[in-house]
């Protein structure tokens, strides 16, 4: 097997402080997390930004520091997100973008976020998935598609077929969202026989079925992503910190005998170019 890829995801747009003390929210914050984290083993940041008041913002001087701030620290892939806030204009989306990231996420469909208070529709448009992934494309910025159930493979395939991503393409399989596929080892080895063969791809399992989802992933192959956007706790009642998670995934594939990844050989896992 190839060396494994650790993703760690921080912040996302749901947990705050009141949540959990350990969830960073400034740019300081996140960049002190993904140093941490790189020495843990992480190889890429999957980037959300938060404002003063801890609500998920994609404005680009916020975005822009804090990629700043990661890359002085870490030599860690940056993946920003184009999903922190859904609910704005597909430009206002993807400011993010304008940091140069090597990497951003591309959610090919939308659904329920159901276990949400209250509930919400996460909405991604065709046309909003296909202005993303356009500009992308022209910014040479490598995306991940994010897969939520069967379908968004489906439609990542066809902006592949599309020519608007690129070969290898790179997915991220999301197991156990409230309105999305169930966290199962048969709904993982069924999402992941549906993707291209020359694909990469990650498995991000939500709250306790981070462990279990991260463990499949490293015995079929794939890559794992964890953090606090994901998951609150490294044991029933114990809050994490994103270095104990990205510790834990770590810990684990050396128990299990697969090499964990540097971020220059995550790189050339994913056909990335040289920052």
């Amino acid at each position: 097997m190839e060396k494994l890829i650790i993703v760690v995801a921080p912040t996302g747009s749901v947990p705050r402080k009141k949540d959990t003390p350990y969830v960073p929210v400034t740019p300081d914050d996140i960049a002190e997390t993904a140093y941490l984290c790189e020495q843990e083993g992480a190889s890429a940041i999957h980037v959300h930004c938060r404002d003063e008041n801890e609500n998920p913002t994609s404005d680009y001087l916020v975005f822009n520091e804090t990629v700043e701030k990661i890359r002085k620290r870490t030599d860690l892939i940056v993946m920003v997100s184009t999903s922190g806030v859904a609910s704005k204009s597909e430009n206002e989306r993807a400011q993010p973008l304008k940091t140069n990231p090597e990497m951003a996420s591309l959610t090919t469909g939308s659904l329920n976020f159901a276990g949400r208070k209250p509930p919400v529709v996460y909405v991604n448009t065709v046309e909003t998935i296909t202005f993303l992934a356009r500009k992308m494309l022209e910014m040479s910025i490598k995306p991940e598609i994010e897969a939520f159930d069967v379908g968004f493979i489906s439609q990542g395939i066809r902006l592949i077929e599309h020519g608007l991503v690129k070969r290898p393409a790179h997915f991220q399989l999301v197991m156990g969202v409230d309105g999305g596929i169930s966290a199962s080892p048969e709904n993982l080895i069924h999402m992941r026989n549906q993707l291209p063969p020359d694909a990469t791809f990650v498995v991000a399992g939500m709250s306790k079925w981070q462990l279990p989802m991260t463990t499949m992933a490293i015995l079929m192959g794939g890559h794992v992503r964890v953090g606090l956007e994901d998951n609150l706790y490294r044991a029933k009642g114990k809050l994490a910190r994103n270095e104990e998670l990205v510790a834990q995934a770590r810990h684990l594939a050396e128990e299990l005998q697969r090499e964990v990844a540097t971020p220059d050989e995550a790189r050339q896992i994913l056909s990335l170019k040289p920052p």
